[in-house]
């Protein structure tokens, strides 16, 4: 009896456990919301699809504030420049144990139809994309360029963005409130901060410009990069560079003591 009252809590525990650590997906009108144990991540359905506000535990406001675009693909080709459109679909593709992968479908007005595939984490702040442009014209493209491949326009005031090549070019930014925001290239060429709205590192891209691909009509190419958005400051958004390409545990464990001190206070808090 005392085995069978164990085995059933032990169960209990387990099930409580991955309830608690378990990715959400819900829409509205206006947004596809993401909510994970440390962040809700709001994806815009008008253009420019992509992130719109980034709420982490703890913050009274939108760590990336709020304007008419903040995260989306942009490039120059065909005599113009052509940025991420409205969402046309989105479509939950897998949600197991603490992880969810919604695929978000686009085009550029142009050339481009995008196919982005986002994998969110319940036990890690960081966040993957495999981004998939397809050629629908006539004409060969190339399947990145002009930087801006992602673009991240931050919409709040920073305290400071810094961009390295070290392991590989990333791009991180923090504010006075202790929280941190980033882009992570594996396969990008550079990484840059640029002034935006008066703040001198107000806008951060990836440039996959080495990376691209020439593409004739229904020619595809993906590329994959990482986004990130936790509680912390310039440090802990440094020390994702060499995390964000790991895969993490699906199944509910602590997640203390596995990256940043901080991720594992604020699951705790």
């Amino acid at each position: 009896m005392k085995k069978t009252i164990a085995i059933l809590v032990i169960g209990l525990f387990a099930f409580l456990a991955m309830s608690a650590m378990a990715v959400d997906v819900t829409e509205d009108d206006t947004y596809v919301k993401i909510k994970t144990a440390g962040y809700e991540a709001y994806w815009n359905k008008a253009a420019q699809m992509g992130f719109m506000q980034v709420f982490v535990g703890g913050s009274d406001e939108s760590i990336i504030g709020l304007a008419g675009r903040a995260f989306y693909h942009s490039g120059e080709y065909g005599g113009g420049w052509h940025d991420w459109g409205a969402l046309l679909e989105w479509e939950l593709l897998d949600k197991t144990g603490t992880k969810a992968v919604v695929n978000f479908k686009s085009n550029d007005g142009g050339q481009k139809a995008y196919d982005v595939k986002v994998t969110f984490y319940d036990n890690v702040p960081y966040i993957k994309h495999e981004v998939k442009v397809t050629n629908t014209g006539d004409a060969a493209i190339k399947s990145f360029a002009s930087g801006h491949s992602p673009m991240f326009e931050i919409n709040v005031n920073t305290a400071g963005m810094t961009v390295s090549a070290d392991p590989f070019p990333f791009g991180v930014y923090w504010t006075n409130s202790g929280f941190y925001g980033g882009l992570y290239g594996p396969e990008a060429g550079e990484a840059r901060k640029i002034e935006w709205n008066g703040n001198p590192s107000g806008r951060m891209d990836l440039v996959h410009d080495i990376a691209a691909k020439d593409l004739n009509k229904d020619d595809s190419h993906t590329i994959t990069y990482y986004s990130a958005f936790g509680k912390g400051g310039e440090n802990d958004a440094i020390a994702l560079a060499s995390k964000v390409q790991e895969e993490p545990p699906t199944t509910a464990v602590s997640p203390v003591g596995a990256l940043t001190t901080t991720w594992g206070q604020l699951r705790a808090e």
